[in-house]
């Protein structure tokens, strides 16, 4: 995919970039809800990516399947004091996972056009970035993970102190997303009514919010001990909890998940992201995958943890 960025760079503009660079998606294994709040996350940079080449021009452009990324770009650029770049990217990050392509175009960007830049500095300028880019205050978690993820490992973040550090995880376990296969639009859910209320302490929103930044820290405990019948509860549990006191889960999902939590060698499964249909996680043993994929009944991918952005 690296070379089919730089193939579309000669494409679109002619010559050769001068940068090239990429950056991973990322799936938040647990810990949702809280980021706003100030809680621990734990999520995980995977392999699925988006590559860019790139080289000053006249004004910012991006030749890519995916359109309006140019402000992401701009807005990157004005944090790092970069001037106008011509910029070809790809990607095989599936759309309508959740797995976070804008945090990845954004830290991509940031690795291409400032390659010494400190992970944590690069995190935040993207995260302003994107918030100047899209009018919405957009946590940190997506952009340390993609800047900061490594290979075999979780990243546990505070969004409060933004202190974080690697956990081991295991490499014969998949993190697999499913589809939930409902669209919509943010805006058009109580997403936002949710997270009033959880600031607000209303206590079936302060329940959740309390007891899964809790649940955090069991999971690292968990995936530190290497005890997987304990991670996989605490998924369960973690779902319970946005389905029933932060209700954000729906029907349909639930019944996704609950298909995910009986198939064999499913360590656990639970809504993923903002709710009100989206995507599912759920961890699965690796001999197992094809298994679930084909019972679980709604489309999957597969991924293993990866490194964050890296810039050539």
């Amino acid at each position: 995919m690296r070379s089919e960025a730089e193939d579309r760079f000669r494409e679109a503009y002619g010559g050769d970039p001068r940068w090239r660079s990429h950056a991973p998606g990322r799936v938040n294994l647990i810990g949702e809800h809280v980021d706003y709040m100030g809680g621990l996350v734990l999520p995980a940079a995977v392999d699925r990516f988006v590559w860019l080449a790139g080289a000053p021009g006249k004004r910012w452009e991006l030749a890519s399947d995916v359109k309006g990324g140019e402000r992401y770009l701009e807005a990157v650029g004005a944090e790092l004091g970069a001037g106008p770049q011509r910029v070809a990217a790809t990607h095989d990050l599936p759309a309508g996972f959740g797995m976070s392509s804008s945090a990845a175009l954004l830290v991509a960007t940031a690795a291409g056009l400032e390659p010494e830049l400190d992970g944590r500095e690069a995190a935040l300028a993207c995260q302003r970035a994107e918030q100047n880019a899209s009018g919405v205050m957009v946590g940190v978690m997506d952009q340390f993970a993609s800047a900061l993820g490594r290979r075999g490992h979780a990243l546990l973040l505070d969004c409060s102190t933004l202190e974080y550090r690697l956990v081991p995880f295991p490499a014969d376990v998949k993190i697999v997303v499913i589809d939930s296969g409902i669209r919509r639009e943010l805006s058009e859910t109580p997403y936002n009514q949710r997270r009033q209320e959880a600031e607000a302490g209303l206590p079936k929103r302060k329940r959740h919010v309390e007891s899964e930044i809790e649940r955090v820290r069991e999971f690292t405990a968990a995936l530190e001990a290497d005890d997987r019948a304990r991670c996989g509860q605490l998924l369960k549990e973690s779902h319970a909890s946005l389905r029933d006191d932060f209700e954000v889960s729906t029907p349909e999902v639930d019944a996704i998940v609950e298909r995910a939590w009986a198939t064999p060698g499913c360590l656990g499964a639970r809504i993923m992201g903002a709710g009100f249909g989206g995507s599912i996680l759920a961890l699965v043993e690796a001999g197992s995958v094809e298994r679930f994929a084909g019972e679980v009944g709604a489309p999957t991918v597969v991924c293993s943890t990866a490194d964050g952005a890296f810039a050539t």
